[in-house]
Parts: C-alpha cells; structure tokens; sequence
C-alpha cells in the first residue's frame, strides 16, 4: 500500500487546483538495461485483454488512442521487438485495417497475435502501474476526476498515519522498512516524473543549475564514492550545513536522506546555509567521530525555482501565495541594493522596517555578500549569481573549521566534503547542483592531502560563464586562494 499512494501522490501534483483530470498513465520504466515494457519469457501464452490494454496505454505517449506511424517503431522496440524498417512498415500496413495511418486500440489487439509477438509477456512495473490506475478510475473512462480523487486523497491520509507507526517500529528493527519504503520512493519519482515536471520551472533550472541532480540521485552517487574509500554508516558521521528553512528537511529529500543512509546527522547550519554553529560546533561533531574513523560534511545553500520559472522564489505546501528562496539570501541582497540606491553609509537588516531588531544572522549574510557582488549586472539573473556566491561564502567557512581545528587529525583519518546549491521545487523532488567533492586523508599537516573527487562521481564541472555572466566570475567562483568569508 506504501507503493501504491506514493505513486498516486506522485501523479496528483500534477493536478491544478480546479476543473482537473488525470488522464492515463503514459511515463516508460526507466532502467540502466534497455526499457522494455515486455520480457521474452519460455512458454509465455497469449495476452489478456488486461495485458494488451496495459501495453497499448504505455506506448500512446501522447494519449491520442493510436500510434501514428512514426512513433511505430520506437513503440515496438519499447515492446522488446526490434526489426529491420522495411518489415516494421510491413507490420503497420498490415494492420491498419482501416488505412488510417495509424493504430489503434482494435488494431493493436490483433497486432499482439502475429508470430513475431510470440514469446513475449508483459513488464511487472508497467502492468503495476496501470493496475493502480485502474484501481482509482471507478467509471472505467480512463481520467480520473475529482470524485475518484477524493477517495485517493482518502487512502493518501490513511496512508500517512500508517507510515509513522512504521517509521517507529522501524527504528526497532533496523530501519529495513524505511529503507524499502525510500528507495520505492525514488523510483516512482524518477519513473513518473514527465508526467507532473512544471515545464518553465524545469527550463530555469536547467539554464541555472545545468548538470543538477535529484536528491536520490546525489546521495546514491555521494554513497558509491566514498565506499570505494571505505567510508561506511559504522565508521562515518555526517554532517550537514544547510539553511535551517524547513524546505530543506522534508522526506525522502536529500537531507533526510544521506541522515537515513548514515544513520544520524549533525546540524552545523543557520540561515542561508552558514555553518553558525561555528568552530565549537565543529569541534562537538567532530568529537563524536567513531574511534580512528570518518567525517562526511555536506553543505549547501539552497534556492527555490517556482512553477514560473523565476528564480529565488517557491510555493511551500499549504499557502497559494509564494514567497522567497532563501529568504535570507534573497532578504540580504534586496537590503544592500536598498542601501546602494540611498545615501546610507553602511546596511543593517536590523534598521529595515520589515525584520527584527535582533538579526544577527542576516545581518552577518549581508556583510559576507556584499564584497562578493561585483559582476551581478552581467549575469543572467541575479539570484542565480547571489545562490553561486552564496555557495562560495559557506565553503571558505566550513573550509576553516575544519583548518582552525587543531585537533580534527587526532580524532578522524579521513574528511569527505560536498559542496553545491540545493535546487527546491514545488513538484518532482529537490534537485542538487554539485560544485565540489573532496576528501582530505591525515598525513601529520593541518589540513591533510586533498584528493579531488568530483570528476570520480560528476566528471565535468557545470558551464556556468553563461550563468555568472563572464569567465572571470567562475574563476573568482572556484578561486580559494584569494579573500575569504570569515565570520
């Protein structure tokens, strides 16, 4: 049931807030072999009527109710069937009954009692798919409308009450079922994203953040990296630096998930991202690190991108309004360019009628930024740039906890740091843009050998001159030798 309401969870983001209908689930199994929606099995008898329908509405991506004869051999090769095109086009003449250039339903059927279709049986995952569909379209119309949602939101409530009674019980036996439950979760995502992707908010982040990752998709990679290096959740306490919003602690997002793969998380970060918890915070993690074992460090400022399209803003669940992402790093560069246009000498977050007096945090964030601002009026947008810069600021101060800890070699052998910009979304999961991955191995000197993992886990680094708006601006991005962010 866990599966079941997820997925449908999944697919109803996609809805609108009125008047909507969900129409058949068309997204195709995504795997690293060759996606098939059929198998070769020995012995595989004829199809069901279920089987066909199934088959049918997974390969009608556009949802017409017939494959055009351009999309037909791509359908069959989802099919499992690949042929030479002279026979392909053989098949489709062949059962066109109606010579309308395309085929449907009827005609399918028949199609899927030719010899050449013998041996073949229908995908688990797909026919799993479709059979939750029909689960829920009561009428048998092939939409779902807003009586059958309902008795999905329903199951959906349910749902959530059942879970944490299995988050508890897992605790006791391992988190095995939390486990099942977040990869089932990943998958489904991936698997049904097309279906509800907001498409202005997925071309800003790919213009902005270009070579960003899934959250389920960075922990898995972050995970695969260092086991090779022999980091395991025995050895290994993590860390996370990342702005304390509370859209950055959801589940099954990344957070919660590189906590659940190594087993517990130390919080480092304030606003913004900034480790404010400052070197004793530091030290208190790292005087938690097993005997001669790890420390994983992630950190990240974090950004939201709306279903317009603009960055730097993001509808949380719950209102209908939008607002800010960061808030603080959107807050600290619309108060110094407020400053720049007044005759003030110098920005205090703490002067501006809209915050409190007692902001110590944002007003840090301001201070921090403003040095870093030169540039802004070539980029492509100014959040982006500000989110960039924002990432350097928290790196050059986790860098120095981790250099300012004299002590940090007689408690680890080993010190993994990943660097990059959280991408929030309202729909279709939380993205990642990695920007740096090292590890640092005791060898007697402060700061240990550096070893250079990106290129392992993410080869190339993102093109981001289009971005920042110069190549100079990624170099002053990338460069650690000049001036630094200190607290």
């Amino acid at each position: 049931m866990i599966g079941l309401c997820v997925c449908f969870g999944l697919l109803l983001q996609a809805s609108s807030s009125s008047g909507f209908l969900f129409a058949a689930p068309t997204a195709k199994v995504q795997s690293t072999a060759q996606t098939t929606l059929f198998s070769s099995a020995a012995g595989a008898g004829a199809f069901s009527d279920e089987d066909i329908e199934t088959a049918f509405f997974s390969i009608d991506v556009q949802a017409t109710g017939s494959i055009p004869r351009s999309a037909f051999a791509d359908a069959l090769a989802d099919l499992g069937v690949e042929m030479p095109e002279s026979q392909t086009n053989e098949l489709f003449d062949k059962y066109d009954a109606d010579n309308g250039g395309s085929i449907d339903l009827e005609e399918f059927k028949s199609l899927m009692k030719d010899p050449s279709m013998s041996g073949l049986r229908p995908s688990r995952d797909v026919k799993y798919a479709m059979d939750m569909f029909k689960r829920y379209d009561a009428d048998g119309s092939g939409e779902i409308d807003k009586t059958e949602f309902r008795a999905i939101a329903k199951e959906m409530q349910a749902d959530a009450r059942r879970r944490n009674l299995i988050s508890v019980a897992a605790a006791a036996i391992g988190a095995t079922i939390v486990a099942d439950y977040s990869q089932e979760y990943q998958w489904i995502q991936k698997t049904f994203r097309s279906l509800y992707i907001e498409e202005k908010a997925e071309e800003a982040q790919q213009s902005a953040f270009p070579t960003a990752l899934l959250s389920g998709d960075l922990d898995e990679t972050i995970a695969k990296t260092l086991n090779r290096r022999g980091f395991t959740p025995e050895n290994t306490i993590f860390a996370h630096s990342v702005c304390s919003d509370e859209v950055n602690n959801k589940d099954e997002q990344l957070v919660a998930l590189m906590v659940n793969r190594w087993q517990e998380g130390f919080s480092l970060g304030g606003l913004a991202g900034l480790p404010f918890a400052g070197k004793s915070g530091f030290r208190a993690f790292l005087h938690h690190v097993p005997d001669n074992g790890k420390l994983l460090v992630m950190f990240a400022p974090h950004v939201g991108i709306d279903d317009r399209g603009v960055v730097g803003a993001l509808q949380r669940d719950g209102q209908t309004k939008v607002s800010n992402a960061c808030g603080a790093a959107v807050g600290a560069y619309k108060a110094l360019m407020a400053n720049a246009s007044s005759d003030k000498p110098s920005v205090k977050l703490g002067d501006d009628k809209d915050t409190d007096l007692f902001d110590p945090q944002l007003n840090t964030i301001v201070g921090l930024l403003e040095p870093r601002l030169a540039g802004i009026d070539k980029a492509q947008d100014p959040i982006s740039f500000v989110t960039y810069q924002m990432y350097a600021i928290v790196r050059d101060l986790v860098d120095d906890c981790i250099a300012q800890t004299p002590d940090v070699w007689d408690n680890a052998n080993e010190v993994a740091i990943v660097g990059g910009i959280m991408v929030n979304r309202r729909v279709g999961g939380d993205f990642f843009q990695p920007l740096s991955f090292e590890t640092r191995v005791k060898d007697g000197s402060p700061n240990g050998i550096v070893i250079d993992l990106f290129g392992e886990a993410f080869e190339k680094k993102p093109e981001l001159s289009g971005v920042l708006g110069s190549e100079e601006a990624v170099t002053a991005l990338y460069d650690r030798s000049g001036k630094r962010a200190k607290l």
